[in-house]
């Protein structure tokens, strides 16, 4: 899905053409499953409504989610560096430190808080686990970061409570 927003009867330069294209976002969708389960939602957040979400929570989430997802590989690669640094026989692989979201398959809850905000937990995984994850949650002990979740608060643009699954 693209999102583009235009104006008729106007031209324009190419600069401010080429300006308007980088603000042009795209959310991958075949790589999400919203989740309605009551169910879900009453572990996931207490006490909140469910809601829906639309295109335009689809991109501030996809922004939230990224800029998560940066700072967390941010810290990964200094810990990846010192611990092959020190020790250079464990011939440590760097993908098992860092996420490539690329790579991963979300599903997200949707709830409106106490406080009236926009909430939603996003449950990430590499391996569906021959489950039909459209419908079904996801949910795995151990994994290492190939199965990670946060929460993200929409109206605050805030992103908390990542968890990246251990190794066994």
């Amino acid at each position: 899905m693209t999102i583009c927003i235009t104006s008729c009867g106007q031209t324009k330069t190419e600069t401010e053409f080429k300006a308007q294209q980088t603000n042009t976002f795209e959310v991958d969708t075949s790589l999400i499953a919203i989740l309605t389960s009551g169910r879900t939602r009453s572990w996931v957040f207490k006490g909140g409504k469910q809601t829906k979400l639309t295109t335009d929570d689809l991109e501030k989430v996809e922004h939230i989610l990224k800029k998560c997802i940066s700072d967390y590989n941010a810290d990964q690669e200094k810990k990846f560096e010192k611990i092959n640094a020190e020790r250079p026989a464990y011939k440590l692989d760097k993908k098992n430190f860092v996420i490539d979201l690329t790579q991963y398959k979300r599903q997200y809850v949707a709830t409106i808080n106490s406080k009236g905000e926009k909430e939603v937990w996003i449950n990430c995984f590499c391996d569906t686990l021959d489950t039909d994850w459209k419908t079904h949650l996801i949910f795995v002990d151990d994994g290492g970061n190939c199965f990670f979740n946060l929460k993200v608060n929409l109206t605050t643009g805030q992103y908390f409570d990542l968890s990246v699954n251990g190794e066994a």
